[in-house]
């Protein structure tokens, strides 16, 4: 306990007499700043990493966050014959975490979770974390679902989600859809154990799991809607992207080949094999690859190839129609 106590005070941070959560926030957030993270992001992070280990909502960490931490939880918990070493446990849970973070492991890593689409998906390292960005792609096949059915012949659609990682993109749209049958597949074993956990949290039944190289364990079914976020992230460029990702989130959930586009080509010629007549793929691409990508899909055979725009404006979502035979 000494030891953590001496590292703690000698980052600046409040003697544990007079610590309180915002004097905690305050020091906190100059020092993730001086680690590398954005100053709008670290008081955040810092106020999430507190809640999550004292157990405070955010009304809860705003009610209490001038209180002298050790002098009110004194007050109720000798009341209650329990020793104030309880309160010690939680500040020492929140320096191993804030340590973890201010050497730049994502947050999402440290807290175990992420939100996606209204949804809390368990992640860790071995997935990539769910971006905002990706929404888009959910909420583009969301928009076109009256055509998807229409297209499957039926209300409920066959749905594959290729390197599916923690399996935040199929399992929103199937929690917004009606579907016959999810598929999620990965080349990474341990992704599937992740996606597998957030399938059966959030969905419970006719999900299938399987580990295979893109499409090459796929046999003897046909899909209505493919959905992916497929490596895209050019090779060399890996290295210099943000320590969060280059340092922690799995190369082989970003690296896209040499120009970024290897899966992209894959996938526009093994999808064929699987894919209904009518049946629509919608894609995630960076934002420089978007008449790329769109030319592959476009020289495949495959139909009404368009690319759609983040909300920053960026490409971010291709999407095309298998015509079939």
């Amino acid at each position: 306990m000494e030891d953590w106590i001496a590292s703690w005070e000698g980052l600046s941070f409040p003697k544990l007499k007079e610590a309180s959560l915002q004097k905690i926030e305050t020091t906190g957030k100059k020092l993730l700043v001086e680690a590398g993270v954005e100053e709008e992001e670290a008081a955040l992070e810092v106020r999430l990493l507190l809640q999550e280990c004292f157990s405070l909502n955010t009304a809860s960490y705003l009610l209490r966050k001038q209180e002298l931490l050790c002098k009110a939880d004194r007050e109720k918990v000798e009341a209650a014959g329990i020793e104030q070493t309880e309160i010690l446990g939680k500040l020492h849970s929140f320096f191993e975490n804030f340590e973890k973070r201010r050497r730049r492991i994502p947050l999402a890593q440290i807290l175990g979770r992420q939100s996606f689409y209204g949804l809390d998906f368990f992640v860790n390292e071995d997935v990539l974390i769910p971006r905002a960005d990706t929404e888009c792609l959910v909420d583009l096949v969301l928009e076109d679902y009256a055509d998807l059915a229409k297209q499957a012949g039926s209300s409920s659609l066959n749905i594959l989600d290729l390197c599916t990682g923690s399996g935040c993109i199929g399992i929103s749209v199937a929690k917004h859809l009606p579907y016959q049958e999810l598929l999620l597949v990965d080349l990474s074993e341990k992704a599937l154990a992740v996606a597998k956990k957030n399938a059966e949290m959030h969905l419970g039944e006719n999900v299938t799991l399987l580990q295979s190289d893109l499409l090459t364990g796929v046999q003897g079914k046909k899909f209505s809607l493919l959905l992916s976020n497929p490596p895209y992230i050019v090779s060399r460029v890996i290295p210099g992207l943000d320590r969060e990702v280059s340092e922690y989130e799995p190369k082989m959930a970003l690296d896209g080949g040499e120009d970024g586009l290897v899966f992209y080509r894959r996938i526009a010629k093994e999808a064929k094999a699987v894919l209904l007549p009518g049946a629509r793929l919608y894609l995630e691409i960076g934002y420089d690859q978007g008449e790329s990508v769109k030319d592959i899909f476009q020289k495949e055979g495959y139909e009404a190839v368009e690319v759609f725009p983040d909300l920053a404006g960026n490409p971010r979502v291709l999407r095309g129609i298998f015509p079939g035979k």
